[in-house]
């Protein structure tokens, strides 16, 4: 039950988010940015857990990025992919998510 619980979560999350990546024309560092911080506030709204307790995360999280999501075939890359592998990511390594 919880991981169906945390699946429709992880979609509510990714629909937010997706509506505000369909809205750029280009993505850049910017928008990028912007994305995450998105992100983080989902994180903090569904964990409780303080914006700069998430944040201190981030550093790990885009360190990882490349070794992680970087290493997905092309055709598995997504904005869809993209948002579910940072949140998931951080609800990891906050240790509310177990592997």
């Amino acid at each position: 039950m919880e991981e169906r619980k945390r699946r429709r979560e992880t979609q509510r999350v990714v629909h937010k988010i997706l509506r505000l990546v369909e809205s750029y024309e280009t993505i850049g560092k910017p928008e990028f940015e912007t994305i995450l911080d998105h992100v983080i506030g989902q994180v903090h709204r569904n964990t409780g857990l303080s914006v700069e307790v998430i944040g201190q995360k981030t550093p790990t999280v885009l360190q990882a990025l490349p070794q992680e999501y970087g290493q997905l075939p092309e055709e598995a890359r997504s904005w869809e992919a993209l948002i579910t592998y940072l949140y998931l990511k951080y609800l990891r390594e906050l240790g509310v998510l177990k592997d």
